[in-house]
Parts: C-alpha cells; sequence; structure tokens
C-alpha cells in the first residue's frame, strides 16, 4: 500500500496526471464555447432571414449581419483548429479581428471624425503586418520543427602510437 502511495505521489506521474486533467477541463471549455459559438450562428442566421422578411429592408442594413456572421464562422474555425492541432492558429484569428475591424467600420463610417479615420487606418496597418511579416519574412510554424539529434555512439578505437622519424 505505502508502495503503491508512493508510486503515485512521484513528481513527474503528478504533473503528468494534472496536466491530463486540466486538458480536459480545457476540452471542456473549449466545447462550450462552440455550442455557444453555434447558438448563435444559428440566431444569427434567423436574424438575416426575419430582415429579409420585410419588405423596406436596406442592402446597408443587411452588411453587418451577414459580416457578423463570418466573424463566427471563423471563430468557430479557429475552436476547431485549437481542438485538432492544440494550438491557436494567430493568422485566422488577425483575419477574423480584420473582419471585425471592417464591420465596425462599415456600421460606424458615417459617425467617424477625421482622426476617427487616421486611428482605424494605423490599425488595419498594424494588424496587417501582423499577419504579412511572419508569414513572408520569417520562418513560419509550420516548417519549424526540433530535430532531435540522436546521441553519438561511442567509437572504440584502437590507440596507435606511431614513433616520430628522426
Amino acid at each position: 500500500m505505502k508502495k503503491k502511495l508512493l508510486a503515485l505521489i512521484e513528481p513527474h506521474k503528478i504533473h503528468r496526471k494534472l496536466g491530463d486533467a486540466l486538458e480536459f477541463i480545457e476540452d471542456i471549455i473549449v466545447f462550450f464555447l462552440i455550442i455557444l459559438l453555434f447558438i448563435l450562428s444559428v440566431y444569427a442566421l434567423y436574424d438575416i432571414a426575419v430582415a429579409l422578411m420585410k419588405e423596406k429592408i436596406k442592402v446597408y442594413d443587411l452588411i453587418p449581419k451577414f459580416i457578423y456572421l463570418f466573424i463566427l464562422i471563423e471563430l468557430f474555425r479557429l475552436t476547431i483548429v485549437y481542438l485538432k492541432e492544440r494550438r491557436i492558429d494567430t493568422s485566422l484569428m488577425i483575419k477574423t479581428t480584420l473582419i471585425a475591424v471592417l464591420r465596425e467600420i462599415i456600421i460606424k463610417a458615417p459617425h467617424f471624425k477625421p482622426l476617427d479615420f487616421v486611428g482605424i487606418g494605423v490599425l488595419t496597418l498594424i494588424l496587417a503586418l501582423i499577419y504579412y511579416v511572419p508569414k513572408y519574412i520569417f520562418i513560419s510554424e509550420e516548417h519549424f520543427e526540433l530535430k532531435h539529434k540522436p546521441k553519438p555512439e561511442k567509437i572504440k578505437t584502437k590507440r596507435v602510437v606511431k614513433a616520430k622519424k628522426k
């Protein structure tokens, strides 16, 4: 009994079991996020359908609703990529952010002041740089691998002593 208890609380086993438990809790949270995103997407589709049934709907009022639906779809894809690969796809996240900024520009552009346009331009430029610089200038994560070097085998050699020529 004592040996089993000591074997159970060895540090590396505790860390592994704690990590597995935390990953399971994380998966549950991500699962609920996916369900929430799905519900929000269905509601957004319903909202678009109701808006289309109205006779006097302006296209200008429908565009933000469609873009909102695209944002939800991108977030849905982001969570699925996270579940499959166990990493957050930053390029997909930045694309989603760009879509969200575009939506806000479309909705609020008539009410912007000149300085707001400068701020939006700087924000868009920074997001574009965050997206393109790592992708095309630095090594992308897809091609970056840590290669494990095999341990060198000890080579047994015979010691040869050569006599010096005089």
